[in-house]
């Protein structure tokens, strides 16, 4: 190492945590992402940086659900994304069961 760099890429020790969710066409995403603020407005481990969902992807049987949040250390980072992911997983199972992935078969 005789060329020393600096990473400018990021000005503070936040991480942001990244949730997936593969899910059926019929989920309401608006939903989702109201469901997200009210998880995390329960939480001490959001930082009150980032907190987005976004749909990512899409194949022939689901949608690709990304939610993103942001923590102050890597262990909060942790623990945030599984308090989102199964969170957000009660959520679905709760009021949008149909939108669970399922296969279906054509008769």
């Amino acid at each position: 190492i005789e060329k020393p760099f600096q990473n400018w890429t990021r000005s503070g020790s936040d991480l942001i945590g990244t949730v997936f969710m593969y899910l059926d066409y019929t989920v309401p995403v608006d939903s989702l992402r109201t469901e997200l603020d009210r998880l995390l407005s329960q939480t001490t481990l959001w930082n009150k940086e980032t907190k987005v969902i976004q749909v990512t992807d899409l194949t022939d049987k689901t949608i690709e659900v990304r939610a993103l949040v942001s923590a102050n250390n890597s262990s909060e980072a942790f623990d945030l994304r599984c308090y989102i992911r199964e969170g957000l997983l009660e959520f679905v199972k709760k009021n949008y069961p149909a939108s669970l992935p399922a296969l279906r078969v054509k008769s």
